[in-house]
Formats: structure tokens, sequence, C-alpha cells
């Protein structure tokens, strides 16, 4: 009777040991199932239009913060604008043919300017927002003056702004002086906002694909003074040198424009923290040129010309980067930072749209349409947090 009841009862503990493991097995499958579904979630995604394909891991920075980041940069830059010209030598010291000169145009210094910027990194897909604002400003003068057997023609203005008002049929046309100089101011602002996703192709290539807006201001101001020279009296017309007096020519373009912005930016791990970047991008922009021409004769109150040529316009330009960087965690990845330098260049098209004369006894002025270009040094850091 004991012997059946043992026997009963270890039957009993047997089937209870044999479901307990059925049933951890099972939970055990179930878990490592979610495991392995998490872990497909991380390397494979369904696309928006059903498809199946591969997810790339992100390539931003990982802290354990407001997911935040700022951005300061430092430029170090110079400018090229064409249209600048304003004299050129010439040999004789009446400006007969044949000319044999030198053309003489603005050249800039190298100026500091500054970028800076805020950044937040969504959980949505590894996006990213960028907010940027850069500044940058120079100057540049130049000067030229005749010999003793040589003469400077303008090139700037109109050559009737000597004429007497008074006495419309003589012809007293400026077309030479001794000494010329200009002098030209630039400025440039940009504000741009860019969403993008920054992601590794391949275990030591990140590329960062991204749109935006760009919205930007140009001012260019262009002052030149022609001063000195002799008259000289031909048959039925009088060549005019300026003597004592002063022919001044103020110019400027001022643009300001919003249009759409895109671009790849691209970085290439070598290992330690270091890396090779190279970034590009392209706007084009719709906006509004203010163009303002002046021109004044001190030896004569009237001898004043005015124009105005306003106009809209679209204004394509290209931005690029190349350089290295170092990137590193701080404060038990609570932090990351970043510390670069490297070459930077934009250009712009036909942004130049100051007036030039094309026939000075009818007083013709035609656009310059010139294009610009500002490039040089630019260290930038990068804090996350």
């Amino acid at each position: 009777m004991k012997m059946r009841q043992l026997r009963s009862l270890g039957a009993a503990i047997l089937s209870l040991l044999m479901i307990s493991s059925i049933g951890y097995a099972a939970a055990d499958r179930e878990v490592r199932l979610n495991e392995l579904e998490n872990q497909m979630k991380q390397v494979g995604t369904e696309t928006i239009i059903g498809t199946y394909g591969a997810n790339t891991a992100l390539a931003r920075p990982d802290v354990e913060g407001k997911d935040l980041f700022l951005i300061f940069d430092l430029l170090f830059w110079r400018a090229k604008v064409g249209g600048t010209g304003y004299a050129y030598t010439d040999s004789d010291p009446l400006a007969n043919l044949p000319h044999r000169g030198k053309k003489k145009h603005m050249e800039f210094n190298w100026d500091w300017g500054l970028r800076f910027g805020l950044g937040y990194n969504f959980e949505h897909d590894g996006w990213d927002i960028l907010g940027r604002f850069t500044w940058f400003g120079t100057s540049g003068s130049d000067s030229t003056r005749a010999g003793l057997n040589s003469s400077v023609i303008p090139l700037r203005g109109s050559a009737s702004i000597t004429n007497d008002p008074a006495n419309p049929a003589e012809q007293t046309p400026f077309v030479l002086c001794t000494s010329a100089k200009s002098m030209f101011d630039f400025e440039y602002d940009s504000i741009d906002i860019e969403l993008g996703r920054d992601a590794y192709v391949t275990s030591t290539i990140a590329l960062r694909p991204f749109w935006g807006l760009k919205s930007a201001w140009l001012d260019q101001k262009q002052k030149t003074r022609y001063t000195g020279g002799g008259i000289t009296n031909l048959p039925g017309i009088t060549i005019l040198g300026l003597l004592g007096n002063t022919v001044h020519i103020g110019e400027s373009c001022d643009f300001w424009g919003l249009g759409p912005r895109t671009g790849i930016d691209s970085r290439w791990y070598m290992g330690s923290g270091l890396s090779i970047f190279s970034n590009i991008s392209g706007a084009l922009l719709f906006g509004y040129f203010n163009v303002d021409h002046k021109e004044r004769y001190s030896a004569n109150p009237a001898a004043r010309i005015h124009l105005h040529a306003n106009r809209h316009a679209f204004s394509p330009t290209v931005q690029f980067q190349m350089g290295m960087r170092y990137d590193t965690y701080l404060h038990n990845d609570q932090h990351h930072l970043t510390i670069g330098i490297g070459f930077e260049g934009q250009y712009w098209w036909r942004q130049n749209q100051m007036l030039k004369i094309d026939n000075f006894s009818e007083l013709k002025y035609e656009r310059y349409a010139e294009d610009l270009a500002f490039y040089g040094i630019t260290g930038n850091v990068r804090f996350d947090f």
C-alpha cells in the first residue's frame, strides 16, 4: 500500500518537473525570439512603400544628454569679386592708339569671420535638424598713378560727366587722368536651416545627406576717385584731364535672397578618433538686387548722375569643405567633442550687378553680371550634450 502511494507521488512529482521544464523552455524560447526580433529591427527595416532592406547604423554622437549640439566655426577667408576694374595705365600721355598698359582691379585682404549654430537630434529614424548663422566681411583698396610720359584711363563712370551744360555743342569728354583710387567693401550674412540623417554606409565611411533652406545677404560697395591730368585741344574736341578737380563715383549692389539648399556631408574614419571629411552643397536663391550708381564732378555742382537698376533674379551658389577632424567622448559618454580644420569655399554666380558704361557719348549703361567667391581656412568645434 505504501509502495503504491510512493510510486504515485513520484509520478506526480516527475509530471510537475516535466511540465515546469517545458514551460521554462517555452518561456526561454519566447525571450530569445524577442531578442532576435529586436536585433533584426536594428539591422533591417521596412520601407515606406512596404519593401524590406538593410538599416544603416547611425553615425551621429550618442550621448546621455538632451540630444542638443552646438557648433562654432572660426573663418579666415579671402574674397574675389569680378567686375572691380577701375582703370588701366597707358604708355601715351594723351591716351592715343595703340594702347599698351595694365588693368587695375581690386585685391582683397584676408579677414576673419564666424559661424555658429544650434542643432537637435530626433529619435525618429535618426534625423537631426541644424540652424546656422554665418558672417564674413572684408574690404580692399587699390590705386595707380601715371608716370611722366603715361596716363591713366578710367574704366568706371561716364566720360560725359565733365561736359559743360552751358555749352552743349562743346564736348569735353573725360578720358584720362593722372591718378585713380578705388575702395571696395563686402559683407556676407546667411542663415541655413537643414534636416539630415548621419549614418554609416560601410564600417569606416559615414554620409549625411540633407536638405533645407538658405537665406543670404550680400552687400557690395565700391567708391572710385579720379584726379589730375591736363587739357589737350584737338580739332573739334577737347580732351579733358581733371587738373585739380575730381570725379567721384559711388556704386552699390545689395542682394537678399531665399531658396532651397541641399547637399551631402561625408567622413572617412582612420582610427583613434581621426577622420577626413568632405562636404558639398548647393542652393538656388530667388532674391532682390538693390543697385545704386552715383557720379559727380567737383568743378560743376550740376554735373551729377544718379541711377537705380533694381531687379528680381535667381542667384545660384555652391559651397564645399574638406579637411580633418578629431572626435572624442567626455564625462563618461555624457558629452561629445569634435574639433576640425579644413579648406572651405563658396562660389556665387552673377552677383555683381553694378552698372558699367559702354559708350560715353550716348551715356549707355549695362550690368557687369560678374561672379564672386570667398574661400579660406575654417576651424570647427562641435559640442554634443
